[in-house]
């Protein structure tokens, strides 16, 4: 598996990243590492991966020292209960 950015797991949550110093771009760089997650991981379609994106993951933002800001997904453990990997 090739990683792009950093992903991180706690006991509830799954977390994918993206860090740029535009708010926008981070979101989006960590959008799109969390429909590719869901995909490659949890073995969803393209489609299901950014609906369930859309709807039912949290953003959050942290400042990073200096000028870029980094936005973090959380996708709870939950929403994966039955799913097989």
């Amino acid at each position: 598996m090739h990683l792009t950015w950093p992903r991180a797991e706690t006991p509830t949550h799954y977390i994918t990243m993206g860090l740029d110093p535009d708010l926008t771009q981070a979101a989006r760089i960590c959008a799109l590492e969390t429909i590719d997650f869901l995909v490659t991981e949890m073995k969803l379609s393209r489609e299901d991966a950014y609906a369930l994106t859309s709807v039912a993951i949290d953003l959050e933002i942290t400042p990073v020292g200096g000028r870029h800001q980094r936005r973090a997904r959380d996708d709870p453990k939950s929403l994966f209960t039955g799913l097989k990997k």
